[in-house]
């Protein structure tokens, strides 16, 4: 009997560590596989991500998960320049915007990239200038201006190739310099984007975005919108050789060029939009800068409403900082349309009131402006708008606090 028990005993066990005993893993991976990143990611799902640093000490400190993980290399770029190449990353920048690459691509040349940006903040007592949203924009020998903080510690500007300030094409001394701003003189250099360093008494290097540069005419600003039959100026950079203008399919050849504007009266064509290009007396065609990149060619409105006011400014209460002066206000006829175009960026709150020079007496009078609010703000110039205007020096003032006003137009 004991002897049965014992051989059942045994067969239990056998059968137990048979049983539990794993299989040898083995890996569904291959190196055709095409690659995925699976971290970092960001809840919308869209696939980009941001990184906030908060002085240029924090350093950008993350890994990134990939598949086929051992067949795939992971690479980061900083607008668009190769920086680093590894699954882990933990560095530091100077302070600025960048965009932010990272890049998988396996050993078979398969990849797959997502795209986000990294933002480093300044120390408060560092000097610092942040780029506007369109960038900067230079040509040879013009005077570029940094809006900024502590700008009277900078001794000079070293314009670099790389966003580390290794490699640095030119330096240069400021012309003027205050607190919250300096000025230099482009020097001579090549087309191409140039990391600008701020170099204080110490020789450290401080951040401070980027400065584009072009030797080719290039238009800035003022093609998107034009009216009818009027002058229209576009302004930009090298423009001194413009030939003509080409709008739909007319084609204007009497034009005033300088360095830094074409003026030209519009053709006379119907509402609507239009396909805009121009050529310089060589033949060659003009570059726009525009918020979707370089371009040959963009699209202009064409409006009848004619612009009183162009900011942007952002009200805050503090004095009048949209004020549209009595010259301006005698071409708007009584009867008139009056447009004030605005953004509503956070604030404690947003009012707006239309008034007469220091709060004389309103031609619309405070109100809250909320997001169901009408942008833009309209309302008719008639015989009470005039005569309050007339009667408080001919001038017209928009005050308020928390929106951005952009243009003001009639028609």
């Amino acid at each position: 009997m004991k002897t049965k028990f014992l051989y059942i005993a045994a067969l239990v066990t056998l059968f137990v560590f048979s049983s539990c005993n794993p299989q040898e893993p083995f890996d569904t991976q291959s190196p055709n596989d095409a690659p995925l990143i699976l971290r970092p990611y960001n809840e919308s799902g869209t696939g980009s991500f941001t990184y906030n640093l908060a002085n240029p000490d924090t350093p950008l400190l993350d890994s990134v998960t990939v598949t086929p993980s051992q067949y795939t290399k992971v690479n980061w770029y900083l607008d668009g320049q190769l920086f680093y190449t590894g699954e882990k990353i933990d560095m530091c920048f100077f302070a600025g915007r960048y965009v932010l690459t990272i890049e998988a691509v396996t050993e078979a040349g398969k990849r797959t990239t997502r795209t986000g940006s990294v933002t480093v903040s300044p120390y408060d007592i560092d000097p610092y200038s942040g780029a506007p949203a369109i960038g900067r924009h230079a040509a040879q020998a013009t005077v570029v201006t940094l809006d900024g903080q502590n700008m009277n510690m900078v001794k000079s500007i070293a314009l670099c190739n790389d966003v580390f300030g290794i490699d640095i094409a030119q330096e240069v001394n400021p012309d003027s310099q205050s607190a919250t701003a300096l000025a230099f003189t482009m020097p001579a250099m090549d087309n191409g984007a140039y990391y600008i360093r701020l170099r204080g008494a110490d020789g450290k290097l401080y951040g401070a975005d980027v400065l584009n540069v072009h030797n080719d005419a290039t238009v800035l600003d003022g093609y998107a919108e034009f009216v009818p039959g009027e002058e229209w100026t576009i302004t930009g950079l090298n423009l001194q050789n413009v030939a003509s203008v080409k709008l739909g399919e007319n084609v204007v050849t009497s034009v005033a060029a300088t360095a830094t504007s074409v003026t030209f009266t519009a053709p006379v064509v119907s509402e609507g939009k239009y396909p805009l290009s121009m050529l310089n007396q060589d033949g060659s065609q003009v570059k726009f800068v525009t918020e979707a990149g370089v371009l040959t060619e963009v699209t202009a409105i064409v409006s009848e409403e004619k612009i009183l006011w162009v900011g942007p400014v952002a009200l805050d209460w503090d004095a009048e900082l949209v004020k549209i002066t009595a010259d301006e206000m005698s071409v708007v006829p009584v009867g008139s349309t009056i447009f004030v175009y605005y953004d509503l960026p956070e604030a404690e709150y947003h009012n707006l009131r239309i008034t007469t020079p220091w709060w004389g007496e309103d031609l619309v009078a405070q109100m809250d402006v909320t997001p169901d609010t009408p942008n833009p703000l309209t309302f008719v110039y008639d015989e009470r708008c005039k005569n309050l205007v007339e009667n408080n020096g001919g001038a017209m003032s928009v005050v308020g606090f928390g929106e951005t006003i952009n243009k003001i137009t009639f028609k």
